[in-house]
């Protein structure tokens, strides 16, 4: 019965032996109604089924012991299983005398196999000369714990002189890298359930910290082998897949998070297209695990624009990117709402669930939390239930900031607004985004001499580096305004000016939004403005909108609904450019039922991306070699005329 279950998943049982006159191992397991698991295991054949191996193991560690040699396993036969092997992992609910003889075997014959031990299983000692032979040891916190009492010597004071108390992060580490220097373990991956994991890295230096996935209370269903499905995807991410650790663990988690969802053991192993699709999601991942052919990206993307939350405004309708609308906007109209509460956020996401095509939220902060959800998780969860993820935290200073945030005269203050912006990160990272949209209205001045406009600039570079170097995970993308009613002139006033603040920032995570209406404030052609950015590969997120822009004011109007020759070269130049981020309208509908406004802008959006889509490249060559002013515009005609 086990050899046809494991079979029909299609697990190899080629080398999987039968022990004589012991039975199989069985697991009980208790299963909470909130997916919480404990298990007995009676070991069986899996504990007690290895006589056979027992001379070789004393063979390779040179005890002597008289031993029948009939029937017993050579070292060849384990040198051929682990030959062409790229990687081995082991648990302990085997004896350990049989994972020495593999770790023996392995680094006496193939020393590049990565080896990787799972501490879970039979609580006892190990080994220094064991341990160092690891490349990687993965203990959950409990089992660190344990790990480091039994292998490592007392300790008389705290340990390496600093006070730390189980539980902190730096008990973590710290209890990690005595098992480096006392054991010779070299990678030590620590599993915290809740709080994600955390790698201490050979060299007892580079820590790695990777946060769960965010997942709403409903969907857990069952923990059982959501240990196992982190370990083997770590594995997996480490030897199959070229891409960074941080990456490693992210996929590891998607894995694990993915294990909870479905109940029994089996059934809920995930595949690695699913974890990719959750990647995706949680960790916004856009490449390929693996070298792809055109044919297979084609079919991987289908599958992904499938699996959206709301997806596209057809079924048939295979939209690359994802659509958020003004979540503010929801206030208007009230009546058009059928009575409901709109109080605060939580009413406003609400109604923004029933926009058809809509696929993600942006949230102001602070504006959007405080008391209007007990927590991050509860924001989680309520985009879930609607069907939406988020796309964004957008910072909104509050008024004390007046005089100034990132630019404020009074250093307490800039670092407050600093700190503001580091815990709009956190919020993105909870909610399972990782952009924070920072657009100041108070960064700036009104009259000539009444700033130090060097002093400002390098106040601007010093925050972002720090908000950067804090948050490696989050972009921080910063929206320039021209002008507002709050500040005159910002001290970002143009495109130009935010691309260059942006490389004296030198941080990879750091890049620009881009909105069409300050575009328009600022004179600029929104087109180029976009190919520009593009260019650098700095542009991060893109809010679309129009206006007639009478007086340098800000009009929100529809997309495309004032400027449609200059809508459709946005769309071309996103679509040029590679931009991979979502479409975000920032419109204000007021007199407008906002849901029938946000699925209008929806369709002229990819109306027009079919028309830039449609445009003929090599007419576009020749109007841009003669700089052809009427056969740009008669291309551009041609093109309206087929939306």
């Amino acid at each position: 019965i086990l050899k046809e279950a494991l079979t029909t998943h299609g697990v190899d049982v080629t080398h999987c032996g039968v022990a004589k006159g012991v039975s199989s191992g069985r697991g009980y397991v208790f299963l909470t109604p909130n997916g919480q698991v404990s298990a007995v295991v009676s070991g069986g054949s899996n504990q007690l089924g290895w006589n056979a191996w027992k001379p070789l193991y004393h063979k390779l560690s040179g005890t002597s012991v008289q031993a029948d040699q009939q029937d017993c396993i050579s070292e060849d036969y384990v040198r051929d299983l682990l030959k062409d092997k790229s990687c081995l992992l082991l648990q302990r609910e085997i004896p350990e005398f049989v994972n020495e003889i593999f770790v023996t075997v392995a680094r006496k014959h193939f020393p590049t196999i990565l080896i990787m031990q799972d501490i879970g299983g039979e609580d006892r000692p190990m080994a220094a000369s064991y341990i160092s032979k690891c490349d990687y040891l993965m203990p959950n916190e409990s089992e660190l714990n344990r790990l480091v009492q039994s292998c490592c010597k007392p300790l008389n004071g705290d340990i390496e002189g600093v006070e730390t108390q189980e539980g902190d992060m730096e008990h973590i580490v710290a209890c990690a890298r005595r098992l480096q220097n006392e054991c010779g373990a070299k990678n030590v991956l620590v599993t915290l359930g809740a709080r994600g994991s955390l790698l201490v890295c050979e060299n007892g230096k580079t820590i790695i910290s990777q946060d769960p996935c965010m997942l709403s209370a409903s969907l857990v269903v069952d923990e059982t082998g959501a240990g196992d499905c982190y370990r083997a995807a770590i594995a997996v991410a480490l030897t199959e897949q070229d891409i960074s650790l941080q990456k490693c663990m992210q996929f590891a988690s998607a894995a694990g998070a993915l294990a909870v969802m479905k109940r029994g053991a089996v059934p809920s192993i995930p595949t690695q297209a699913q974890v990719h699709h959750l990647c995706a999601e949680q960790f916004r991942w856009k490449e390929s695990l693996h070298h792809e052919t055109p044919e297979e990206h084609a079919t991987h993307l289908a599958e992904d624009i499938a699996h959206l939350p709301r997806g596209g405004w057809e079924e048939n309708d295979n939209f690359p990117l994802m659509f958020g609308s003004r979540l503010n906007s929801m206030k208007d109209r009230p009546e058009l709402w059928e009575g409901k509460s709109l109080v605060n956020a939580k009413d406003w996401v609400k109604r923004q669930g029933t926009i058809r095509g809509l696929t993600c939220v942006d949230f102001n902060y602070p504006q959007h939390f405080g008391s209007v959800w007990a927590n991050n998780t509860e924001a989680k969860a309520c985009l879930d239930a609607e069907g939406l993820k988020a796309g964004s935290v957008c910072l909104r200073y509050p008024a004390k900031f007046m005089r100034g945030a990132m630019n404020h005269p009074d250093a307490e203050l800039r670092q407050e607004a600093i700190d503001l912006t580091k815990e709009a990160a956190q919020v993105a990272r909870d909610l399972g985004c990782n952009e924070v949209v920072v657009w100041s209205a108070y960064d700036g001045y009104d009259y000539p001499f009444q700033v130090d406009y060097d002093e400002k600039w390098q106040q601007l570079v010093d925050a972002f580096q720090e908000c950067c170097d804090a948050y490696l995970d989050i972009k921080f993308s910063l929206e320039f305004k021209p002008t507002d009613e709050n500040t005159r002139f910002f001290t970002v006033p143009s495109t130009g000016t935010a691309l260059l603040l942006v490389q004296q920032i030198n941080r990879s995570n750091m890049g620009l939004t881009l909105d069409v209406g300050h575009m328009l404030m600022a004179g600029e052609n929104p087109g180029q403005s976009i190919a520009m950015v593009g260019q650098h590969k700095k542009l991060f997120g893109i809010q679309l909108n129009d206006g007639y822009t009478r007086l340098a004011a800000e009009d929100g109007l529809m997309f495309a609904s004032v400027h449609p020759g200059m809508a459709l070269e946005i769309i071309y130049q996103l679509q040029r450019t590679g931009f991979d981020g979502h479409l975000y309208f920032d419109t204000f509908p007021q007199r407008t039922d906002p849901v029938d406004e946000a699925e209008y802008n929806i369709q002229r959006v990819k109306a027009f991306w079919r028309a830039a889509k449609n445009l003929d490249s090599t007419k576009l060559t020749q109007i841009a070699n003669e700089h052809d002013a009427l056969g740009a515009l008669e291309l551009v005609n041609q093109a309206l005329r087929d939306t």
